[in-house]
C-alpha cells in the first residue's frame, strides 16, 4: 500500500493544553484526516502478544495483549510535527506501534476490585483511540498503599484498588489524541465494564523522551 498520503493529520493548532498536577496534558480531536484507512492499514498486520516470551503469563488466556510494530517512513511526518510541538525527540520516530487488548476470564479480569496494571513510562506519551465507543480511557493514579508485586507483568496485572486513587481520567474517543508525561503519572488503562471483553480495545502508542 502506497503510504505516502496515509498519514495526514489536521492542523496541530487545535490542541488545548491542559495544566494538571504541575505538568501540561494536550488533547486534540479529529486528530488523523483519515482516521479509518489509518486502522484499516494498521488491521492489515499482524500483532503479536506482548512480552511473549515471558514467563509466567496469562497472556492468550485469561486475556490477550497485543502489540503492532509497524514501520513506515512516511509515518515520520506525523512523529516530527508532534516533536515540534512537544521540543522532544521521538523515541521510534518511523514506527506504528499499538496496544490491543481483549479479556477473557471474567474471574480473572476483576475491574470492579482492581485496576489495570498501574505504571510509570520514563517519557512522554501520546495515545491515538481507535474505540468507537466514548469513554474513560486511561487513568492518572496516586499511590496511596505500598504494592509489591513479584510477578511478571501477564501473570499479576491487576492491582488492589485500594493501594491506588485515580487522581484523573483522561476520556477516550474514536481519533482523539491525548499526550501526558508517563513519568510524571503513575498511568494505566480504565476498564469500568464489560465492553472489552466482547470488542478489541484498540489505541496508537508514541513516545517522547523526557
Amino acid at each position: 500500500m502506497d503510504t505516502n498520503e496515509l498519514f495526514e493529520i489536521n492542523d496541530l493548532n487545535n490542541i488545548s493544553i491542559e495544566e494538571f498536577d504541575g505538568s501540561k496534558i494536550y488533547y486534540m480531536d479529529n486528530f488523523y484526516k483519515n482516521p479509518d484507512d489509518v486502522k484499516s492499514f494498521i488491521n492489515l498486520y499482524n500483532a503479536d502478544l506482548w512480552k511473549k516470551n515471558e514467563k509466567p503469563s496469562l497472556n492468550g488466556d485469561a486475556f490477550i495483549d497485543r502489540r503492532h510494530f509497524i514501520k513506515d517512513e512516511n509515518f515520520l511526518k506525523v512523529t516530527s510535527q508532534l516533536s515540534s510541538l512537544l521540543n522532544l525527540d521521538c523515541n521510534y520516530p518511523s514506527y506504528i506501534m499499538t496496544n490491543c487488548t481483549l479479556f477473557r476470564d471474567k474471574d480473572f479480569n476483576d475491574y470492579q476490585n482492581n485496576y489495570w496494571f498501574p505504571h510509570i513510562d520514563p517519557c512522554h506519551v501520546a495515545l491515538i483511540y481507535f474505540d468507537e465507543n466514548e469513554g474513560p480511557g486511561t487513568n492518572l493514579y496516586e499511590r496511596i498503599e505500598k504494592d509489591i508485586n513479584p510477578h511478571p507483568e501477564h501473570f499479576a496485572p491487576w492491582r488492589p484498588k485500594s493501594k491506588y486513587n485515580i487522581i484523573k481520567t483522561l476520556y477516550s474517543k474514536y481519533n482523539r489524541l491525548i499526550i501526558f508525561d508517563g513519568q510524571h503519572f503513575l498511568h494505566g488503562m480504565s476498564i469500568v465494564d464489560d465492553t472489552f471483553f466482547n470488542i478489541e480495545r484498540m489505541n496508537q502508542a508514541i513516545f517522547f523522551d523526557n
